[in-house]
Parts: C-alpha cells; structure tokens; sequence
C-alpha cells in the first residue's frame, strides 16, 4: 500500500508540474527548491485528497488540525507526505 500512496503522490506532482523529474525524495514544500508554494500546495493537496479516496474509499484531510499540528510537517518531501498518508489510513 506505501508504494501506491507514493505512486499517487508523484503522479499528482508531475502532472501539476508538468515534469518527469520528480521522485519520493523531492521536495514540496518548505525550501528554494520545493515543487509548490502555498497557492500550489493548496491545489495538490486538493487533487490529492480526491485521488486517495478514487484510489482507497476512504477520506483523508490533508488540511486538518491533525496534519498540520504534526512537530515535522508532512509536507516537507512526497516520502514525508506518503508516511503521514500511510498512518492515516490505518488508523
């Protein structure tokens, strides 16, 4: 299941970026060479949402006080995100 959250991850990046060059190590969010800024991330996050409960039936926020109240942001890289997304479904 991990590798199709990263799967589902990278695929939404490289569409929204319209770039091949995109893997579980690269950045979203949060440095000079992040693939988002704030209003991108938004709209990830958005896609994102909508593909994991097409993809598991279930729905995760992304946006919520749990995600975001987290002392490392799972923002930071697509393996970060996949680790947070990951828990998320199984609890």
């Amino acid at each position: 299941m991990q590798s199709r959250i990263t799967n589902l991850i990278i695929k939404i990046a490289k569409e929204l970026k319209n770039s091949n060059n995109i893997d579980e190590n690269s950045y979203l969010f949060g440095s000079n060479n992040a693939l988002f800024d704030s209003v991108g991330l938004i709209e990830f996050v958005v896609e994102l949402e909508e593909a994991l409960y097409d993809e598991f039936g279930k729905d995760i926020s992304l946006s919520d006080e749990k995600a975001m109240s987290q002392s490392r942001s799972p923002f930071i890289s697509i393996k970060t995100l996949s680790n947070y997304i990951y828990k998320s479904l199984n609890e």
